[in-house]
């Protein structure tokens, strides 16, 4: 199973929302078993990439910005709703869920 993580502040309202959002998306794409997602605090974050397959970072992400060991896409689609079809589809082509 691919662990997909999302971070805010606290790990508990934005991060858990996007997560919520995906994990629903997952399930209704039929790849609920294939992928998880899991919401956690930006202080935490450095211990967790470490055994995840993807970031989505809902924290802006400014040119010469921290660089992670994983991909890296944008999970604010999921809290807007613009873009998020499209987000989808690239979370589902990085981790070759299909």
């Amino acid at each position: 199973m691919k662990t997909i993580i999302v971070a805010c502040g606290g790990g508990i309202a934005t991060s858990a929302t996007v997560a919520a959002k995906v994990n629903s998306r997952l399930e209704d794409m039929g790849l609920a078993g294939k992928a998880k997602v899991e919401a956690v605090d930006i202080k935490s974050l450095d211990s967790y990439i470490s055994s995840a397959d993807l970031y989505l970072s809902v924290t802006p992400m400014a040119r010469g910005g921290k660089e992670y060991p994983i991909p890296t896409i944008s999970g604010i689609p999921f809290l807007t709703g613009m873009g998020a079809d499209d987000a989808m589809e690239q979370i589902v082509s990085i981790l070759k869920l299909k």
